[in-house]
């Protein structure tokens, strides 16, 4: 991912960060948790880095892996927007 896609995806980022916490937090009177984040991003995931079987990552073999590294750049991002 280079800087100008880091850029794009700190930008869209911004509005849906907001909008899930909002969301999640008026349906369950509560902020969701790291794995509860990690299922509401996994389809945010998906629409930047395309399905995991797509994606190939040398040496790696397991799903969990692949979906970490996978994850990482967006994640980078969404946690640049914190204030």
């Amino acid at each position: 991912m280079d800087s100008s896609e880091f850029k794009r995806i700190k930008q869209e980022m911004s509005g849906k960060e907001n909008d899930i916490f909002d969301d999640f937090e008026e349906s369950n009177n509560r902020l969701p948790t790291m794995e509860e984040l990690r299922v509401i991003m996994a389809d945010t995931t998906e629409h930047y880095l395309g399905p995991i079987d797509q994606s190939v990552i040398d040496g790696i073999n397991t799903n969990l892996e692949r979906q970490h590294i996978r994850e990482k750049p967006l994640w980078n991002a969404t946690t640049e927007l914190e204030p």
